[in-house]
């Protein structure tokens, strides 16, 4: 090895890192969770990672509901953090009490899948403590009368409901400081005046589940209305899922992984609208009603383009995109060259579902 540089053994045991997420420590929701959990969540966490290369790979760790699951037998558990078996079970139970890991049992010398979970993001629900909060898993619940005719929430307590799991606010003073910016539609108006708002890291920081940094970059030039924006990408792809649920197995969900380079497309294109449409003196008045129509038929498509490719071919598809966007620059467009208009893609999904229902 020549002088200075360093060895794959150097890199692996100095520079190679777990991921705790920053939620854990310091909000009131989390404060009785012991550090012990949140290490063992951390290391299930940070093997998904495997899964899901291998998941691309090859389709394995893969249930046959389309989630990704991790095997860590408890005797590797041990060997990794030292503690013994029965307090690796107390620990995995408690993980299960936060509702931050599932456990299936697999039978007989199998064993068992871990399906690590998104961690709480409401911030109103992170300053409660942990006994005190409702369940947030029906608070994010999110039915058809929430979306009707695309109407904005308006109301605190719907507001909190349509917030998405996987989604992370900083702090209070943050939070306070991003909703306090002025409303102002005129920030659209040219790039250095979007460049300006970049700055907002209360929305920023975090995690922003299968949404590329790109696309948060761009989301949090909108100031206050940033979060609101993301969660209309979440509850479009809900909402599509839902409506096409004969199309997808038991539970089974669109796969927002291999998007990511298509949503920072749709963001740009939002960008796009709203810049032409002040200039032409039609300004969009309802941004995220419109931006949420967008996402719906934008999902549509990703259904559509999921159940006629399959899962592993359009996984390397999208890679491929992302490594050579010269040569692929859109995923969708490489499908579908021609731009679906709205009756042609609910033709296509309407053909789809009788060929289902005909095998």
């Amino acid at each position: 090895m020549a002088y200075g540089r360093k060895s794959l053994i150097q890199v692996q045991a100095t520079e190679i890192h777990y991921q705790l997420p920053k939620v854990l420590v310091g909000t009131n929701y989390y404060k009785k969770l012991c550090a012990e959990a949140k290490f063992l969540y951390m290391l299930i966490n940070d093997r998904l990672k495997l899964s899901l290369q291998t998941a691309k790979e090859t389709g394995n760790f893969v249930d046959k509901h389309g989630d990704v699951y991790v095997i860590y037998p408890n005797n590797e558990l041990m060997q990794d953090t030292g503690y013994g078996k029965d307090k690796i079970i107390k620990l995995k139970k408690e993980l299960v009490k936060y509702n931050l890991l599932d456990e299936e049992r697999q039978g007989m010398k199998q064993p068992n899948r871990l399906y690590p979970k998104n961690v709480v993001s409401d911030p109103a629900l992170l300053e409660m403590a942990f006994e005190n909060a409702p369940n947030p898993w029906e608070i994010y619940e999110v039915g058809n009368d929430d979306f009707k005719n695309s109407e904005i929430p308006t109301s605190r307590s719907r507001q909190n409901r349509n917030q998405e799991v996987g989604n992370l606010e900083p702090s209070k003073n943050n939070l306070i400081k991003n909703n306090n910016r002025i409303n102002d539609t005129n920030r659209y108006q040219d790039d250095p005046s979007l460049d300006i708002l970049s700055a907002s890291d209360s929305f920023q920081i975090g995690q922003h589940g299968f949404l590329s940094s790109k696309t948060i970059n761009r989301l949090s030039l909108f100031g206050k209305e940033a979060k609101l924006l993301e969660n209309k990408i979440y509850q479009a792809k809900r909402q599509v899922e839902k409506d096409y649920s004969h199309l997808l197995n038991h539970q089974e969900m669109i796969y927002g992984e291999v998007w990511s380079l298509e949503l920072e497309r749709e963001v740009d294109k939002l960008i796009f609208k709203i810049k032409t449409g002040e200039h032409e003196g039609k300004a969009i008045k309802n941004i995220p009603g419109y931006f949420y129509k967008m996402m719906v038929h934008f999902w549509k498509i990703a259904l559509l383009i999921e159940k006629e490719q399959g899962f592993i071919a359009l996984s390397n598809q999208s890679d491929y995109a992302k490594s050579f966007p010269e040569e692929c620059p859109s995923l969708i467009s490489y499908y579908y060259p021609n731009k679906l208009s709205e009756s042609k893609l609910n033709q296509y999904l309407s053909e789809l579902s009788e060929r289902i229902e005909t095998c």
